[in-house]
C-alpha cells in the first residue's frame, strides 16, 4: 500500500441572515474519527505508481463512504444539535 486518502468533515453553522462570507468566523463542528461520522482513510489502488484513474476511484470511494456516514441518524443528530448548542 503506497498511497491513501484521508478524509473528515467540518460542519459550519451560519446563523439566519448571514451569508457564506461568514464561514471563516462561524462556529465549526469537526466531524472526524472521534465522532459518529467516523472519517477515515481509503487506499489508492495502483501501488507505487497510481494513475489518475486510481485516484479517481479512491475519491469516489471517499464520497460514497462520506455520504453513507452523513446519512447515519446519529451523525445527523450531532450536526443538527450543533446549531442549537447541543451538538
Amino acid at each position: 500500500m503506497a498511497f491513501i486518502l484521508n478524509w473528515s468533515v467540518t460542519a459550519h453553522w451560519i446563523g439566519d441572515g448571514c451569508s457564506a462570507m461568514s464561514v471563516p468566523a462561524a462556529q465549526a463542528l469537526k466531524l472526524n474519527q472521534g465522532s459518529t461520522l467516523g472519517g477515515g482513510s481509503v487506499v489508492v489502488p495502483g501501488g507505487d505508481s497510481p494513475t489518475g484513474a486510481n485516484f479517481t476511484t479512491a475519491a469516489t470511494t471517499v464520497g460514497t463512504n462520506m455520504g453513507a456516514a452523513l446519512n447515519n441518524p446519529a451523525t445527523l443528530a450531532e450536526i443538527q444539535g450543533f446549531s442549537t448548542g447541543g451538538g
